[in-house]
């Protein structure tokens, strides 16, 4: 973990660990749409899409 990594949330830290676990837990679906567009790590961009997915079926029940 880097030093700079203390003062940013989780879903933007430099280890893609800590991102895809913040990722998870995320409800805002306009940040993990930002996530899926910027991420540098395949793993992050899945995780966000879907956690997506995951949100719209619970939206539609």
């Amino acid at each position: 973990m880097k030093f700079s990594d203390l003062f940013l949330p989780k879903i933007a830290r430099s280890d893609p660990k800590v991102r895809i676990a913040a990722v998870k837990k995320e409800q805002d679906t306009v940040v993990l749409q930002k996530v899926i567009e910027n991420d540098s790590d395949p793993d992050v961009r899945a995780a966000a899409q879907t956690r997506i997915e995951e949100l719209s079926a619970v939206s539609n029940q």
